[in-house]
């Protein structure tokens, strides 16, 4: 037992550390699309009407009847980071794309500041170059979600997915345990941050730690999985579940992740689980790509193998010596 343990521990290792190495190629790989300033059509345009306010930490306030200025400093949430916006995929959009043209104007009117804005089914909703996406039936989940019914629609695709720097989190990052903590970051941003939900509710809303207290080594669950996987409803339609759950219908039993038919297989693994279930001699083996080993979720039919198999050739050897000294002994008594 101790020898398949080890083969365990071996190949797991080996595994890891080989699906690092191509995860790292595949990273490099999606970075080599071109974006900058330099190639958008509107920056110019941007820059003038929108960045150099926007666009700056500290920007520069015109009276312009009586010809005096100020230094002023943009707030948080109205700050754009040039470098990130150019490098998001909607780099090479004009700002007034999505804002009216009433941003042109400076100071900006009431009206202008709560138009509606625009949301990801607005572009890209039934159009076939985005077909393989999904954004119908993600829009369909999300209207089904607390995060809409709860807040009459407060809560929009941007608030969580920042339109100024989106980028898929596969191209942002390495895979493994980094899109992981990435992911949680989204949810974290409100849910950890009494002063931002209470842009949402009027309610007292704790922080997130002290409700998973009742989860085993907490951190390293949060450290290993998302947190849609345990607070969205499966759908096997679209890539990422965004139909979130109210907290009483999260994911709370262990089998549910710890078994065979782990429920991460349809959620943190649905991307690589289309291809293959079994992997690299693993049972949900697509699982080991993020350096983890869930306990229950995979097993290495090989090693399953070679376990019995020593077990076996154990029993068998056990056996045959029982045979041989009963057999014997007897001889040996009539002998004397």
């Amino acid at each position: 037992m101790i020898l398949s343990r080890y083969l365990v521990c071996l190949t797991v290792v080996l595994f890891v550390f080989s699906q690092q190495a191509i995860a790292r190629v595949e990273y490099q790989d999606s970075l080599s699309v071109t974006r900058g300033a330099e190639l958008s059509l509107y920056a110019e345009d941007n820059e003038t009407n929108c960045l150099v306010c926007h666009g700056k930490l500290i920007y520069t306030l015109t009276d312009t009847v009586m010809g005096m200025t100020r230094k002023q400093l943009m707030s948080g949430q109205n700050l754009i980071m040039p470098g990130m916006f150019y490098n998001s995929v909607h780099w090479s959009f004009s700002c007034l794309d999505c804002h009216s043209e009433e941003f042109r104007i400076f100071p900006h009117s009431i009206e202008a500041r709560f138009e509606t804005s625009w949301g990801c089914i607005d572009c890209h909703g039934y159009d076939p170059n985005y077909e393989q996406y999904g954004f119908e039936e993600i829009d369909a989940e999300y209207q089904k979600s607390v995060h809409y019914t709860a807040t009459d629609g407060l809560i929009t695709c941007w608030k969580c997915h920042d339109p100024h720097y989106y980028t898929p989190l596969a191209r942002q990052t390495q895979g493994g345990r980094e899109y992981i903590l990435r992911s949680n970051e989204m949810c974290l941003r409100c849910h950890s941050n009494a002063n931002v939900m209470g842009l949402i509710t009027d309610e007292n809303v704790d922080i997130v730690l002290p409700k998973h207290e009742w989860l085993p080594d907490v951190d390293r669950h949060l450290e290993a999985v998302r947190c849609i996987d345990c607070h969205t409803r499966m759908n096997d339609s679209v890539l990422v579940a965004h139909e979130v759950m109210p907290a009483d219908s999260a994911v709370r039993g262990c089998a549910d992740c710890h078994s065979q038919n782990s429920i991460l297989m349809g959620t943190l693994y649905k991307y690589a689980a289309m291809e293959s279930r079994d992997e690299k001699g693993f049972v949900n083996g697509v699982i080991l790509r993020n350096d983890s080993y869930v306990i229950g979720a995979n097993r290495s039919k090989l090693i399953s193998f070679a376990g019995l198999l020593i077990i076996g050739m154990t029993l068998a050897f056990a056996l045959v010596h029982t045979i041989f000294r009963i057999v014997i002994k007897p001889r040996e008594h009539v002998h004397e």
